[in-house]
């Protein structure tokens, strides 16, 4: 197998916080990173100036870039044989009611929590050594050129977006060029285990996101998307902002007035969250030709998928009269989606710690139980970009919702490190003071009256899209 990400990505995080909670156990994201769990060199890298301090954690929490000479042997059944291999150490006899297919994120991770059932993820991150300046775009878009092309050359069901995020990522660009590859159509190995796990009148469910982003056309099957989620607009990206202008000029930046390529863009489905309509009428059509029913959940973005993650196990709870004991608030690779099953905990996840993900949680923040703790786990980033949300802010929005930090250290927010190593051990010792034991998991028909009653209620859970619905792209 060729395909072996490390670090901390949320796609393939999330992949492994589900396979952890279905063996019962705690997700933590620097298990696989340069430094593990130890803690010295993070703690080191949070007391030095903010750019050597933010190097030094780049180099020891980043994914471990892949060689190029991967780009002539990867091949789509690497990435479907490593999601499938996730859930190996499984009884191999297990069978399960619904299996997730579609959108990987920390949300996507709670909602298989609370249906009890596996993620089959439709695009995977990979990081290819590659150095170059943090505002080149133009060098970027040629090192993933030559990168990609071999790859879309053997993987016709492949598609690729190359992700330049010269605000979020400055220090990543500078040692790796970011892409994600998304699935066009669903895999052997994924059609096997759906054969081999799926049991006799199960479901499947297919959560397909619509989120959409400007992207340059590089070729045929390949797209360059500037920025992604966060503070900012693609247009803000592309034309650029006096207060952005001002903070590249602090960063010691020499691009003003955005990023651009000389070449034609569209609207397409965002690199991270996007889905593609190709790989959903494939599973559509592998589900009626195998006899198994198939429900599709479409989500205009991941921030609607944060809430119908948050309200599901919300509705567990209620069918199951369990009285929610906490709050816990994640974000970006920061997920342990096992948490409800062995804590009466409400999970929301947050993807950053950017204004975006503020202004969901103050839209969510009124349906939280009243007089019930809320645990904050704010991931660091060591950025302090314009969108960041500083921790006082974060304080005054949680204030009277017996809101705290767990595992952090609000007052070094966003620059200690040290946070990575401590948050999930910290939840882990809350829930063994607070442990409960769930009886069973949510059915997909239940998820599926909920989605209902949120539409119809006027939630923001979007309808289920008809069988035949599609999106053009590509």
């Amino acid at each position: 197998m060729n395909y072996n990400p490390v670090g901390f990505d949320i796609a393939t995080g999330a992949v492994a916080a589900v396979a952890a909670a279905l063996e019962n156990r705690f997700h933590y994201p620097a298990a696989n990173a340069r430094l593990g769990r130890q803690l010295s060199l993070l703690r080191l890298s949070s007391l030095l100036p903010r750019s050597w301090g933010a190097g030094l954690a780049v180099w020891a929490t980043e994914n471990r870039p892949h060689n190029r000479s991967l780009s002539f042997n990867l091949t789509t059944a690497d990435l479907a044989h490593w999601n499938v291999g996730r859930y190996e150490n499984l009884d191999p006899e297990r069978r399960f009611d619904t299996i997730v297919i579609g959108v990987p994120s920390g949300a996507t991770a709670h909602l298989c929590a609370s249906l009890g059932a596996p993620l089959l993820a439709d695009s995977f991150p990979i990081a290819f050594s590659s150095r170059g300046k943090p505002d080149d775009i133009a060098g970027y878009q040629q090192r993933s050129v030559d990168l990609l092309t071999p790859i879309l050359n053997h993987n016709p069901d492949l598609l690729a977006v190359t992700v330049f995020d010269p605000i979020h990522a400055r220090q990543q660009i500078k040692r790796s060029v970011s892409i994600y590859l998304k699935l066009a159509t669903l895999p052997d190995q994924y059609k096997r285990f759906i054969r081999e796990r799926l049991m006799p009148g199960g479901s499947l469910l297919l959560l397909n996101c619509t989120s959409r982003w400007s992207q340059y056309e590089v070729g045929a099957r390949h797209r360059l998307q500037i920025g992604g989620y966060g503070g900012f607009t693609d247009q803000e990206f592309i034309r650029g902002t006096p207060w952005l202008d001002d903070w590249l000029h602090e960063e010691g930046g020499v691009q003003r007035s955005g990023w651009r390529l000389s070449r034609h863009w569209t609207y397409q489905p965002e690199a991270q969250w996007g889905s593609i309509s190709g790989f959903a009428t494939s599973v559509r059509d592998y589900a009626g030709d195998e006899g198994f029913p198939a429900y599709t959940l479409s989500f205009s973005s991941v921030d609607e998928i944060s809430r119908m993650a948050f309200y599901a196990w919300q509705w567990l709870y209620y069918l199951l009269r369990i009285q929610p004991g906490a709050v816990l608030i994640e974000s970006g690779p920061q997920m342990n989606p096992v948490i409800g099953l062995r804590s009466p905990v409400i999970p929301f996840w947050m993807p950053s710690t950017c204004t975006r993900s503020h202004h969901l949680l103050q839209g969510i923040l009124p349906d939280f139980p009243p007089r019930i703790p809320v645990l904050f786990q704010a991931w660091p980033t060591g950025n302090l970009t314009p969108d960041v949300i500083p921790a006082k802010i974060w304080n005054t929005t949680l204030s009277g919702r017996h809101g705290r930090w767990l595992g952090g250290d609000p007052l070094r927010f966003p620059a200690d490190f040290s946070t990575i190593a401590q948050m999930t051990p910290a939840i882990e010792e809350w829930s063994r003071r607070h442990s409960h034991k769930l009886h069973r998991y949510l059915h997909c028909n239940e998820l599926i009256e909920l989605q209902s009653l949120l539409a119809s209620g006027g939630g923001e859970a979007e309808e289920l899209l008809p069988e035949g619905a599609t999106q053009p792209e590509y």
